[in-house]
């Protein structure tokens, strides 16, 4: 039977539609012609929109049964994706094995001619990155390949970011922006064509990047960047973790204005979304801004807990608990309250998600106040444990006010000076 391009021509000539009617405001002419003529693949959103217009339902645009089992099979995955926030929850969710071994049974189906095979060929290779499954049939530099021949240009950036994250967890910053800007440069002809969200991770992915790495000047105009596409097009996407690094740089330059100005564009979006995530940024922003530049101790403990417990409900957070615990710990510490602050920090460990510099340095930095809370108290043992364990974690990491505050702390404890 006729291509799936084929098949959608043929409908909207029966009804008498030019391009740009069947169109609509949800595709474009020129998209819409590269379907048609079998040089593009059509989401499973796009291809629902397009069996509409027509008045026919899916199926009849679809006359490869193979390609409807893939398609189940794609929605299957991508709902997995959707329903975790880190991708270590991936490992952990019990339908990962199951959904695996339906990938590895499709794969010789796979050869990378229709969306859903270029999709699934995708998941196939983060699966099995996540399980630790070697595969060296397909690269993501295939299936990069695939996307640009298909016009998902989108689609590429994506397959970067898996690659720069892949680099970002061994700590090799350096390769995991060299990535980032080969997708740059490999996009660039068709940035017209790329929706603003994707051109949104991008600048994201650079921004954190090039924070990593301790270029200033590239870490702004990457950030300025993104918030001018985000502020231009009304998108709340990425807000958040634009606003929360902006928040963190303006701490670190002790700028109060800065400082107060994200932390109420933080609590803003917290409360528009409701999202547990913005929910625990936030009572760890507040704990932060409190001890760092108001340095009012006392009030970190009890307003913490407040945002979580009171202002939204105590089961709104999963993470929490370590987030807002490492300012409790330093703000026990600096009013003289060494037991409590041990006592406060002693489940606290570094996630293994976690592996920016500058958010490892601020997790390190509560094992230097932990080191400093042992050391007053007269174990010198602990103390010494505790400091080398932070210290030789910064030690690779560029300048920052919480490297600072440990190479400080090593320092006391090095040469025994009491007090702070």
């Amino acid at each position: 039977m006729n291509s799936l391009g084929e098949r959608i021509k043929q409908l909207r000539k029966q009804k008498k539609m030019t391009l740009a009617e069947l169109a609509g405001d949800r595709l474009t002419k020129g998209m819409l012609s590269l379907i048609e003529n079998g040089k593009a693949q059509p989401s499973m959103e796009s291809l629902r929109y397009i069996a509409e217009r027509v008045g026919v339902e899916v199926s009849a645009l679809l006359d490869d049964g193979n390609i409807e089992e893939l398609r189940e099979l794609l929605l299957e995955i991508e709902t997995l994706f959707k329903s975790v926030y880190y991708l270590h929850q991936i490992k952990e969710n019990e339908k990962v094995d199951a959904i695996y071994k339906k990938l590895s049974a499709k794969k010789s189906d796979l050869t990378g001619k229709t969306y859903e095979e270029i999709r699934l060929l995708d998941f196939y290779i983060r699966l099995s990155a996540f399980l630790n499954y070697e595969q060296e049939e397909v690269t993501m530099f295939d299936v990069i390949t695939y996307y640009e021949k298909i016009h998902a240009y989108s689609r590429i950036i994506d397959c970067y970011s898996f690659l720069a994250g892949d680099a970002f967890q061994q700590n090799d910053y350096n390769i995991a922006l060299e990535f980032v800007l080969e997708a740059e440069q490999r996009i660039e002809p068709y940035k017209h064509l790329i929706d603003h969200i994707a051109l949104l991770d991008l600048h994201y992915l650079l921004t954190v990047l090039y924070a990593a790495i301790d270029n200033t000047a590239k870490t702004q105009e990457h950030l300025n960047l993104a918030l001018e596409i985000a502020h231009k097009n009304r998108i709340y996407y990425r807000l958040d973790d634009f606003y929360r690094f902006t928040f963190i740089q303006a701490i670190g330059q002790a700028d109060e204005v800065k400082s107060k100005y994200y932390l109420t564009k933080l609590t803003q979006h917290a409360e528009f979304t409701e999202d547990k995530v913005a929910i625990s940024g936030l009572a760890f922003a507040y704990g932060h801004y409190t001890n760092l530049i108001e340095k009012d101790y006392k009030k970190v403990p009890s307003f913490s807990k407040y945002i979580i417990t009171k202002r939204y409900g105590p089961d709104d957070v999963e993470d929490a608990p370590i987030l807002y615990q490492m300012e409790e710990t330093y703000s026990y510490w600096a009013i003289g309250n060494y037991q409590k602050a041990l006592e406060t920090s002693q489940s606290i460990t570094i996630p293994d998600y976690i592996h920016h510099p500058v958010d490892l340095s601020i997790m390190y930095r509560c094992f230097a106040v932990r080191a400093l809370c042992f050391y007053e108290l007269g174990d010198k043992e602990a103390a010494k444990s505790e400091i080398l364990f932070a210290y030789h974690g910064v030690a690779e990491f560029p300048n920052s006010i919480y490297k600072k505050f440990i190479q400080e702390a090593y320092e006391k404890i090095r040469y025994g000076k009491r007090g702070k």
